[in-house]
């Protein structure tokens, strides 16, 4: 007996002492396939680098429908975990509607756009407002971080849960840049008739955010070429936004030299030119051969821009001018096959969760076989049709039927990611600049080339550069803005942050429509059917106690 109460005695100790870890320690297991509820080290590692109290304001509470308070309630979830990694994060969950107007207006001048959205109740639609936003404050500083992926071919569900697999990179990201001063540097290279800043305007202010910009020529090449390869060695990144003029053979050493010392390039580039301004104004414009001079060294990294033009089915809208009431003239948009809507790579980070990129008078790349690791990063759909130069381009097309049996060209490449070892495009060649120790070869290059220069220009209204990705004409918006930023996050990224654009959620969602249709079947069956299973067990019970006892009696 005493032995008994050993045991329970040891059992009540244990029990006590399993009770005093739980509160102590919150421990967790993930058992879900892709480790959905577990922080990346990339994650943990940014968070434990915050050494200042950081403040998070949430602007998804109040009435909406389930999928937001999903989205709502995975928000708060990856709150709470930064949070028991550094408890110098706190964060609040503000519905904004609440607030008076002056507190909305400012929200807007901030970029925090309102959503609106339909609610359902009692068989009837409203409307609503919703701010899927958030900010990260930490002293003055702050950073705005969407929570609702822009998406304009999914349906509610998959948009939301698109944005849940964003989520940990969204606030990993921004505490990335809330926690560090900008200490990468990026040259905007000049001086072989790349675009003017207003045309990049949009974009080189998104960099600002996080990164050191600077102009760069390589005008200097001709009179001090090694001060030149030095001075630009001291950048991080190189940007070459669509030159139009030839490079010679001092300007491509240069880059050859500055990316063979671990600098990163990002190319833009039109092996092809022709004038979209020209076309608009005069209704015909002509492509011909850019002769920029960098096929000889794209050939040495493994890659080839053919000189030619991609036609594409599925491409972007041309508004024009089809007539004139009174004073207001009468807009059409008519399908432009030299204009193709491309398709991220939605399998890498830099393209996740991200729609069509907006392309104009783009060229086939072509994919050669070296030692260079290369990835795809954007392609045209099957049905395109490649058109040689030189050649004219006009108007006269629009309108009619196009002949579908002719774009059978297939997949064509638009942007390439290259890494890994790379051969100089001098290896066993005469340098054109005399510098010592010139590397032949490296083994931790990182390049991405685009054929389309136009992917990084931005429109521009009054004189003023509007949105990238936006068409002032169609009004139509594309992800061209976020798409570079993720090329140039992925290129200087160490952290690892960008790689968790890879997270896959996968989430499973009530069909409200018929939730609503059988809401009376699903009503009734929750209430007779515990009463049924209450009834027919109570039944089966005196059946077998009934047939028990008697059989004793007898």
């Amino acid at each position: 007996m005493k032995k008994k109460w050993d045991y329970v005695v040891w059992a009540f100790i244990g029990l006590v002492i399993l009770n005093f870890l739980v509160q102590k320690y919150d421990y967790k297991i993930d058992m879900t396939q892709n480790k959905r509820f577990t922080l990346s080290k990339a994650s943990i590692k940014v968070v434990k680098n915050l050494d200042k109290p950081v403040q998070v304001l949430v602007f998804l509470k109040g009435d909406f429908p389930s999928y937001f308070q999903r989205l709502a309630n995975e928000t708060h979830n990856l709150l709470e975990d930064f949070k028991q990694e550094n408890p110098l994060i706190d964060y609040a969950f503000i519905n904004p509607l609440e607030k008076d107007e002056q507190y909305l207006k400012n929200l807007v001048n901030k970029g925090l756009q309102a959503s609106q959205i339909s609610l359902q109740k009692n068989g009837k639609i409203d409307q609503a407002l919703i701010f899927p936003w958030a900010i990260i404050k930490q002293g003055e500083q702050e950073i705005v971080v969407p929570l609702l992926v822009d998406s304009y071919t999914q349906n509610i569900d998959n948009q939301i849960e698109k944005s849940i697999e964003n989520l940990e990179y969204t606030f990993a990201n921004g505490f990335n840049k809330i926690g560090q001063t900008k200490n990468k540097k990026i040259a905007i290279l000049k001086g072989n008739g790349e675009l003017d800043d207003l045309y990049i305007a949009d974009f080189l202010k998104s960099l600002h955010q996080k990164y050191l910009l600077a102009p760069y020529t390589l005008d200097s090449v001709a009179t001090n070429a090694k001060k030149t390869l030095l001075d630009l060695q001291n950048y991080d990144m190189a940007i070459v936004a669509k030159p139009t003029e030839k490079f010679d053979e001092q300007e491509k050493f240069v880059l050859d030299q500055y990316l063979m010392n671990g600098g990163r390039l990002l190319l833009l580039t039109d092996v092809v030119k022709a004038h979209k301004d020209t076309l608009m104004y005069q209704g015909k414009t002509y492509a011909l051969n850019a002769e920029l001079n960098l096929t000889d060294m794209l050939f040495s990294y493994g890659i080839r821009i053919n000189p030619v033009l991609v036609k594409d089915l599925i491409a972007a809208p041309v508004v024009l001018k089809t007539g004139q009431i009174g004073n207001r003239p009468q807009l059409k948009q008519f399908p432009w096959f030299y204009s193709p809507l491309a398709q991220p790579n939605k399998q890498h980070p830099i393209g996740k969760n991200l729609e069509m990129i907006l392309t104009d008078f783009v060229s086939p790349i072509q994919i050669l076989k070296n030692k260079t690791r290369k990835t795809i990063l954007l392609s045209s759909s099957p049905k395109t049709q490649l058109v040689g130069v030189p050649t004219e381009i006009n108007f006269d097309e629009i309108g009619k039927k196009p002949d579908i049996n002719q774009y059978n060209a297939g997949t064509q490449i638009f942007g390439v990611l290259l890494e890994g070892y790379f051969k100089s495009a001098y290896n066993h060649r005469v340098k054109p600049i005399k510098i010592s120790h010139a590397k032949d070869s490296t083994t931790n290059g990182a390049m991405i080339v685009f054929s389309d220069g136009d992917i990084i220009k931005n429109q521009v209204d009054k004189n003023q550069p509007l949105p990238l990705g936006f068409d002032k004409w169609s009004k139509l918006k594309y992800d061209n803005k976020q798409f570079l930023r993720n090329a140039v996050d992925y290129l200087l990224d160490k952290s690892g942050v960008i790689s968790l654009k890879n997270k896959i959620v996968k989430l499973n969602f009530l069909d409200d429509n018929k939730m609503i249709a059988e809401l009376s079947f699903w009503q009734w069956l929750n209430l007779i059917l515990p009463l049924l299973i209450i009834s027919l067990g109570g039944l089966a019970f005196n059946y077998w106690r009934k047939k028990k006892y008697s059989r004793k009696f007898l």
